[in-house]
């Protein structure tokens, strides 16, 4: 490709993530570069472009590929890293929740090229927003929309990530998800894509995470962080889990292990959830939900739960996609260089898809 070419395709948004991607301030990567830092912002705003030996340097000081600089087949998502629905806010910097960030915009890269090639499930996620005020009713009513329209067991719902795949939703598990961020989600550009974390341990609680994104993806258009929205989601994804009606005939009426034991099983939701959703249920009272949690925790700590889930939610269609394309011909190689991205990226990204063997959706 002519640099010319490659400078007037820049695009400064593209930097900004290959700036996230390697954890740098403006400031940092202007000084690595050898630019101003006015340069490097006006770079990003669109205001100028590099040349080609900037160019260059930029993509080398982020390790990012300077294809990637000037990949224009898909835009960024519009709102970016504030468009983005993060869990644990207080617990992790803008910098790690911006690094994070940059991989969904680099599986929806992945995604754009692999349709290309694939066709992927159409994108149904159904629309009921919630506002800020929005009572346990109305966070019921939008958890029956998607029981209603996804054709949901009236029980438990099983393997929540293939229903979310089966709809359009991109999942996948990222080490980027894990250290205070547990999990995130976005729906601002083709797809909405969830990413979780690959070191939750019990398989209940990593689904309750996706829940808890699939909450946002319903009812949140637009992130709000430092709102009513975290506890909106989780509320949404205790009432997808743990249905009303079910849950006031089935969770006991006092801390019994053996009890809560069965229905973690039965309902793939951790014994922590099913105790805060008989408390919310008013099944029993503030009282006892503390002195069942302590017992709890005396018991197994506050971090390990007896009686784990094994069998994790894990995507598969990702994996499913990248495999069909090989068959027909279309290397992952191939896949990373439309995506403008590193292979071990890209591998990265599909690893996170799938942990085992997977059949077509």
């Amino acid at each position: 490709m002519k640099s010319s070419h490659t400078t007037a395709n820049f695009s400064g948004d593209r930097l900004r993530i290959a700036r996230y991607r390697a954890g740098f301030n403006i400031r940092e990567l202007a000084d690595i570069v050898e630019l101003s830092h006015a340069a490097i912002s006006q770079y990003e705003t669109g205001r100028a472009k590099p040349n080609a030996a900037a160019l260059a340097r930029l993509a080398m000081a982020t390790g990012m590929p300077a294809e990637f600089l000037t990949y224009g087949d898909r835009n960024v998502s519009m709102a970016g890293l504030d468009g983005t629905h993060f869990r644990s806010l207080r617990s992790t910097s803008k910098q790690h929740r911006a690094n994070a960030w940059t991989w969904s915009e680099m599986v929806l890269d992945v995604v754009q090229v692999l349709e290309n090639y694939v066709r992927f499930p159409a994108t149904l996620v159904p629309e009921f927003t919630l506002a800020p005020g929005a009572g346990r009713e109305q966070v019921r009513l939008a958890a029956e929309r998607v029981r209603a329209q996804w054709e949901l067991p009236e029980g438990p719902v099983g393997h929540l990530v293939r229903h979310m795949e089966k709809h359009g939703i991109v999942v996948s598990r990222m080490p980027v998800a894990d250290d205070g961020i547990d999990a995130f989600s976005q729906y601002q550009s083709t797809r909405p894509v969830v990413i979780l974390g690959t070191n939750k341990g019990d398989a209940a609680r990593s689904r309750f995470d996706a829940a808890h994104e699939l909450g946002h993806l319903v009812a949140h258009p637009e992130a709000d962080p430092g709102g009513t929205q975290e506890s909106q989601a989780h509320a949404f994804a205790a009432e997808l889990l743990m249905p009303e009606e079910p849950m006031l005939r089935l969770l006991p009426k006092r801390y019994d292990l053996s009890a809560y034991a069965r229905l973690k099983h039965e309902w793939g939701v951790s014994i922590a959830a099913l105790l805060y959703r008989a408390r919310t249920l008013e099944v029993i009272t503030d009282a006892a939900y503390r002195r069942a949690v302590v017992a709890l925790n005396s018991d197994y700590g506050r971090r390990r739960e007896p009686f784990p889930l094994q069998r994790s939610d894990d995507p598969t269609m990702l994996a499913t996609a990248a495999d069909l394309a090989d068959a027909a011909g279309i290397s992952l190689t191939r896949i990373a260089s439309e995506a403008r991205l590193a292979l071990a990226d890209v591998e990265l990204i599909i690893a996170g898809s799938v942990t085992r063997p997977a059949v077509p959706l």
